[in-house]
């Protein structure tokens, strides 16, 4: 008797819980989502699933924590932080025991194009563990101003295979496709490099070496970076712990013949202590006034030379010049042939700033002219000088501060400091167009005097407009 009542007893205590759990038969199936910020441009944002917040206050780059939500059809909804105002939403399906990210991608300006506007990409993956040894993997474009990519995931410093890892990659898009496997590579180190999708000679991102660690669960992101070496970098949101950014590690280098009175030259960069060679020509028959333009390499610590063209005995070395990833430096052959003191033949680097500023024209100024005296720029209407946005800059220095200038059309000149004339490079002085976001380097370059003294047989003065971004 006391037996059968106890079994009883057990078997209510039994119902009783299992009725206060719901059961199984009455649990509500769920999914994991999570929000990653990928709009380079939006403010801080909530995001929401139906009424339930998945993340609060997310700023750009980045990922909350999976929250877990009912496995159903509702509303995804972005508002600004802290308030009820919608900035995008969309009705998404979820289905149960999935592991789902919704990424804000795209341009919160008004003024953006309709396929860059701002948008969800929801990314749908089983949510399981990598195999053992192995990293997950998947990659989204979500830079609205980039076109397609072509993606290479190979050792660090090899050479591009011939096939991608990832090709053709659109924004928006994601590889693999969401709802299926995700890609898994063994733990190790790797170099990420993506180039225009077809041109595999144009590499718009070079992650350098990174590691991947076994185990991991990666949603890679490509977002829009301030950056004048890559239009790109990579946000990884991993599926524990906080979101990190992978930068492009290569430095921007630009050279430029500005001296006057040298004949076209051969341009080296090398390792330190490493001879001229064919191998590390990077520029071949330089003449005054040419630049390279921006050129993009390996960050790191370099020997510059340069040759008289088509020989290898250099005329000008600079040893030991670092270029930090993410830097962006100027090299300028200055001063004269046989010139000595103040004049003397050198390469001179200069720090670029390429961002741009909104709604205006940022100017750096250079006197690199190597026989004219401290100068003064000035702003010339109908002749007459109506402004002298930078004042006493003696060869060879830039402003310290870029100008920042409204749009427009501006005739600029140059006097000796504080004097009125001579107008140079012309009385007439040289009309230049700035347009809002420009980013331009001016420098003065050429000699005053081409018939006698040290600049005789030089180049004449002029301005030499450099475009940085």
């Amino acid at each position: 008797m006391r037996s059968n009542f106890l079994r009883l007893a057990a078997a209510a205590a039994a119902t009783a819980l299992l009725a206060a759990c719901g059961g199984d038969d009455d649990e509500t199936p769920t999914s994991r989502l999570r929000a990653i910020h990928a709009s380079a441009d939006a403010p801080a944002v909530d995001v929401l699933f139906g009424t339930q917040v998945v993340a609060a206050g997310a700023q750009f780059k980045q990922a909350s924590a999976y929250a877990i939500v009912p496995a159903s059809s509702s509303t995804l909804r972005v508002n600004l932080a802290g308030t009820s105002t919608t900035a995008l939403s969309a009705t998404v399906g979820l289905a149960a025991n999935r592991a789902y990210s919704a990424i804000v991608v795209g341009s919160a300006a008004p003024t953006a194009p309709a396929g860059q506007a701002l948008a969800p990409v929801l990314i749908d993956d089983d949510g399981a563990a990598p195999a053992s040894g192995s990293v997950k993997l998947r990659v989204v474009h979500g830079a609205p101003a980039v076109p397609a990519v072509d993606i290479y995931v190979t050792a660090p410093g090899a050479a591009l295979p011939a096939a991608p890892t990832i090709a053709a990659l659109a924004y928006r898009s994601a590889a693999p496709a969401s709802g299926t496997s995700a890609l898994q590579v063994p733990g190790g180190d790797y170099q990420i490099r993506a180039t225009v999708a077809g041109q595999p000679t144009a590499i718009a991102f070079d992650s350098g070496k990174v590691s991947l660690g076994a185990g991991g669960d990666l949603l890679i992101v490509a977002v829009p970076a301030a950056s004048a070496i890559s239009p790109v970098s990579l946000l990884v949101a991993p599926s524990t712990g906080a979101a990190f950014e992978i930068k492009d590690t290569r430095a921007a280098l630009r050279v430029a013949h500005f001296a006057p009175n040298v004949p076209a030259v051969d341009v080296f960069l090398k390792a330190p202590g490493e001879a001229n060679s064919a191998a590390n020509r990077a520029l071949s028959g330089v003449t005054f006034p040419a630049d390279s333009g921006f050129l993009n390499v390996a960050s790191g610590t370099y020997d510059a030379s340069v040759a008289l063209a088509g020989t290898f005995a250099g005329v000008l070395d600079l040893n030991g010049a670092a270029l930090a990833a993410g830097s962006s430096t100027s090299v300028f052959a200055i001063g004269l042939l046989n010139g000595s003191g103040a004049q003397a033949l050198r390469l001179a680097a200069f720090a670029d700033d390429r961002s741009a500023v909104a709604g205006k024209a940022k100017v750096r100024v250079l006197h690199l002219a190597p026989d004219a005296p401290a100068v003064d720029v000035v702003v010339l209407n109908g002749g007459a000088i109506a402004a002298r946005p930078v004042t006493n800059l003696a060869f060879p220095n830039a402003t310290s501060q870029s100008l920042e200038l409204d749009p427009g059309s501006y005739t600029l000149a140059v006097v000796p400091t504080g004097a009125s004339t001579p107008i140079l490079p012309t009385a007439a002085g040289a009309t230049v167009q700035l347009n809002a976001g420009d980013v331009v380097s001016i420098a003065a370059v050429g000699c005053l005097n081409t018939s006698t003294g040290a600049c005789a047989g030089g180049a004449a003065f002029q301005f030499k407009v450099l475009d940085d971004r």
